[in-house]
C-alpha cells in the first residue's frame, strides 16, 4: 500500500487508466464495472496488469467521496478516517479487512482507498432488511471480540488523538449533525418516524442522551479498538462461515460495548433479541477471554453497558435518504427504538 501526492479523483470518470498507472505499477488497462452511490462512492473496477504480474487481471473497489452530500454534510473527515485505518491499523489488531492497494488523503479533504474485491473471495453480504439469526450474531460477536481482545487497553492507541477523542464522529460532531432542527423537521414526515416510539420523539432529549453516551460513556474504560459504525449492514460472510466487517471510516478507541450493542440490537428481530441478547453477551465475554483478555467485564457490568450504549442506534431515524434507502432506515429505527424502550436506556442514562 502507498500514499503519495498523486491527485485524488473527485469524479467517477477520473478513476481511469491514467490514474491507476500513477498509483500502481504495471497497469495495462482499467475497466469500470459498477458504481454504487451512498454514504461514499464505490467503484468496482477490473484492472489488467502487464506480465509477469500474477494474476494478470484483478478486480478491485475504489472508495471515495464523490457524492453531492460528501461536502455539504461535512463527510470528508469520515472518508479520511478510513484512510487512517488502512494506512496505520489494517494489518494489526485482528480486524481482518481486505488487502488495501492504495490509501491517500489530501489537504483539500479528499480521500481514497483501493481495496481487494471481496466477491472474488466468495464473500456473501447481508441483507439489512432480513434480520440475522442468533447464530450469525454470535459469529459476528466473535469477530468483534477478536479485534477488541487484540487491542484491549493497548497504550499505543491512546497516543493517537483522533482515535482517543472519538474519530470521525467527534471530528464532524455526529450528534449535532443528526439532531439538527431543520433535519428533524424534514425527516419527521418520512415513513420511518411511524416506527419510532412516541417517547423517543423529542430531539433535544435524544441529542442530550446520545451525546452523553458518545462523549462520556464511550470514553470510559475498559476500551479497545472499535469499528465505530458496526451495524448489521456492514457484515459479510466468507465461505468458511467467518463473519467480517466492511467500512472502517469511523475507527476509534471506545468502550468495548460501542460495537457490541450497535451490532447485536440492529441485527436481530425484536423477538429474537429479547430471547437471546443475554446469552449473546455472555458469548462475547467468553470469546474475549478465549482471545486473551485476562479479566473480561462481569456479566452485570456487560449488561449495564449494553443497555446504555444501545442508544447509539437510535441515530438511524436521522440517517439521510441519500445514504441509506428509506426502508433500511425504517427497519433499523424500529429495531433500535424497540431495544431502547425494552432496555430502559433513557432512564438509565438519566441516572448518571
Amino acid at each position: 500500500m502507498a500514499a503519495t501526492a498523486v491527485r485524488i479523483p473527485t469524479r467517477v470518470e477520473e478513476v481511469d487508466l491514467d490514474w491507476f498507472r500513477r498509483i500502481l505499477p504495471g497497469v495495462r488497462a482499467v475497466r469500470q464495472l459498477q458504481v454504487i452511490h451512498g454514504t461514499a462512492t464505490k467503484i468496482h473496477v477490473e484492472v489488467e496488469f502487464d506480465p509477469p504480474h500474477i494474476p494478470s487481471t484483478r478486480r478491485m473497489w475504489v472508495k471515495s467521496g464523490m457524492e453531492p452530500h460528501s461536502k455539504s454534510d461535512g463527510l470528508e473527515v469520515v472518508y479520511a478516517g478510513e484512510t487512517l485505518y488502512y494506512s496505520h491499523y489494517a494489518d494489526r489488531y485482528e480486524t481482518r479487512t481486505p488487502a488495501c492497494h492504495y490509501a491517500a488523503s489530501d489537504s483539500d479533504g479528499h480521500s481514497v482507498v483501493v481495496l481487494d474485491d471481496l466477491l472474488e473471495a466468495g464473500a456473501h453480504f447481508v441483507d439489512l432488511l432480513s434480520a440475522g439469526s442468533p447464530d450469525f450474531v454470535a459469529r459476528a460477536l466473535e469477530a468483534i471480540a477478536r479485534y477488541q481482545a487484540a487491542s484491549w487497553m493497548a497504550p499505543e492507541l491512546r497516543e493517537n488523538e483522533w482515535l482517543r477523542t472519538g474519530g470521525s464522529h467527534h471530528a464532524y460532531d455526529l450528534v449535532g449533525w443528526l439532531y439538527d432542527d431543520a433535519r428533524w423537521a424534514s425527516y419527521s414526515r418520512l415513513p420511518r418516524f411511524a416506527r419510532l416510539d412516541p417517547a423517543l420523539r423529542d430531539p433535544a432529549l435524544l441529542a442530550k442522551a446520545h451525546r452523553r453516551v458518545l462523549e462520556d460513556y464511550c470514553r470510559r474504560e475498559p476500551w479497545a479498538l472499535c469499528h465505530g459504525d458496526c451495524h448489521f449492514g456492514q457484515a459479510y460472510v466468507l465461505p468458511s462461515g467467518e463473519v467480517r466487517l466492511l467500512d472502517w471510516q469511523a475507527i476509534q478507541i471506545a468502550h468495548w460495548s460501542h460495537d457490541v450493542s450497535y451490532f447485536l440490537a440492529g441485527a436481530l428481530s425484536p423477538q429474537d433479541r429479547r430471547a437471546h441478547e443475554r446469552d449473546l453477551i455472555d458469548h462475547y465475554l467468553e470469546a474475549l477471554g478465549r482471545f486473551g483478555v485476562a479479566r473480561p467485564p462481569s456479566r452485570e457490568e456487560a449488561w449495564l453497558a449494553y443497555r446504555t450504549t444501545v442508544l447509539h442506534g437510535i441515530g438511524w431515524v436521522m440517517c439521510p435518504p441519500e445514504m441509506q434507502p428509506e426502508e433500511n432506515c425504517a427497519t433499523m429505527t424500529e429495531r433500535f427504538s424497540t431495544a431502547v424502550m425494552d432496555l430502559g436506556s433513557l432512564d438509565l442514562i438519566g441516572q448518571w
